[in-house]
């Protein structure tokens, strides 16, 4: 992405907001409600620019509620019977609802919560920001573990168990189960879903995106994920794997075989 990309996208929401902002200085608003987006509390993958916008939303919000002026943000999650989600196909409707990991929201509850802004109930019941969309049906959702949801994701957990896709991992350390496989070819698998979970919590993607012949470059690893992988690697599979090595791997199958052919379990 250029800077002028960047700047394409976010201009309309922050621009937008400073100048409304500017503007109506003068003016005794009873309220002032930003449409943000629950993607800039979760992020969304290709649409970093996007979700910062709305993250600007967010803030700038907050800034001019400590200036003792109204501001209200409502975060959306994906509409279903209105804009966007409407005009594409099923096909298109089901892959964006996926990626969010929501069943998304109707345009009346969309107004019901303009209502509660503009009445001051939003302010008055959750501090000047409505986030709409954090739902953890399942644990397999590509932001359930992110730190910053832990609460959600440890209630959920109890909720459902530990057992849904993505949630937990192996059911052993990874080095037992390594040590118990019948074959090269059995350990070399158990190898590789361990690597792809893991990868998967830190990266916070979904672990069905997840795939063997995915290339290591791909992912986007900086330095100091890299490092936690490796570190991850040499505790739980005993094998000493530099992060040259690691990032230059090829797939991730590749990396699972040389983690098994270091590995000294």
């Amino acid at each position: 992405m250029t800077l002028d990309d960047f700047q394409a996208v976010i201009a309309s929401k922050v621009d937008g907001a400073w100048n409304l902002h500017e503007v109506l200085a003068d003016y005794p608003l009873d309220f002032f409600v930003a449409l943000s987006s629950v993607a800039g509390v979760i992020g969304n993958r290709g649409q970093a620019a996007y979700a910062a916008a709305n993250v600007f939303l967010d803030g700038f919000m907050e800034y001019r509620r400590s200036l003792g002026l109204p501001g209200t943000s409502i975060d959306l999650t994906a509409v279903r019977d209105v804009g966007y989600l409407a005009e594409v196909d099923i096909k298109r409707q089901q892959e964006v609802l996926k990626n969010i990991g929501t069943d998304g929201m109707d345009e009346a509850e969309v107004l019901a919560l303009l209502a509660a802004a503009i009445t001051g109930d939003i302010a008055d019941s959750c501090s000047g920001q409505f986030i709409v969309g954090l739902e953890l049906s399942t644990l397999d959702h590509f932001w359930a573990q992110d730190a910053k949801f832990s609460v959600l994701y440890e209630t959920a957990k109890a909720a459902h168990g530990s057992g849904t896709a993505g949630g937990s991992g192996p059911s052993a350390p990874l080095n037992v189960l390594l040590a118990n496989a019948g074959s090269k070819e059995e350990a070399l698998h158990i190898c590789y879903e361990a690597l792809a979970v893991k990868l998967a919590q830190v990266l916070v993607i979904s672990l069905e995106d997840m795939d063997p012949s995915i290339t290591v470059a791909s992912l986007g690893l900086d330095s100091l994920v890299a490092i936690e992988i490796r570190n991850w690697i040499a505790r739980e599979a005993n094998a000493n794997v530099q992060v040259l090595e690691l990032l230059s791997s090829g797939s991730l199958m590749a990396l699972a075989e040389i983690i098994l052919n270091k590995s000294q379990v």
